[in-house]
């Protein structure tokens, strides 16, 4: 869709109103008539205040699904044996990627971790978790991590919780990327200390 000076005007008060209030308390009404037209205006552009949210998110969304499918396919592609010993040292080589693309989207990454209740975008980062569990279930040559189900949920949803705030929180990109590198290291490594232990007990198992 061509950006016409319409719709920014439309796109700026609905990320303010958004930003302020979370999808569900802000009023369609009131983000059209902040921007100073009619929702005959509106409904030109969009059939509802839901799809104004997906235009204003959707590309960041994509990007970050992008960069862990890309970090995926990067893993994947070492011999079987490196996998779990470089999955930390891959994490943190495409790192400033991640970085640089949410620091660039400060904004969105915002509406998107912090106000998309009531949005497809609800639960993005259960979606993103799944996405990364198979990741590391993949490297390990497992169908799913040895992980009891509520300790995985906990685990990873606090690992994304966490790397959100400190993309939203920091205040420079160096500060932004030393924090997730630390989380990301301790996360990590810490998993890739379970799996090496999963792996020495199966083998003494079957010895």
């Amino acid at each position: 869709m061509e950006i016409s000076d319409t719709l920014m005007k439309i796109h700026a008060s609905a990320k303010n109103h958004f930003m302020a209030n979370g999808y569900e308390r802000s009023s369609l009404r009131k983000i059209v008539s902040d921007a100073g037209f009619t929702l005959g205006a509106f409904y030109g552009y969009y059939s509802s205040k839901e799809e104004l949210f997906h235009a204003l998110v959707e590309e960041t969304a994509s990007g970050i699904l992008t960069f862990l499918k890309e970090t995926a396919a990067t893993m994947n592609a070492l011999p079987d044996d490196l996998k779990l010993q470089q999955m930390n040292d891959v994490f943190s080589a495409r790192m400033p990627l991640l970085v640089d693309f949410l620091f660039q989207h400060r904004d969105e990454t915002y509406l998107l971790l912090r106000c998309s209740d009531g949005t497809r975008y609800e639960n993005f980062l259960a979606g993103m978790m799944e996405e990364d569990l198979r990741f590391m279930a993949q490297a390990a040559g497992m169908k799913e991590l040895p992980l009891q189900p509520l300790a995985q949920k906990l685990l990873v949803e606090n690992y994304f919780s966490l790397l959100g705030q400190a993309a939203l929180e920091g205040t420079t990109r160096e500060e932004i990327m030393k924090t997730m590198q630390d989380i990301q290291s301790v996360f990590t490594g810490g998993m890739v200390n379970l799996l090496q232990r999963n792996n020495r007990m199966e083998r003494e198992k079957q010895e």
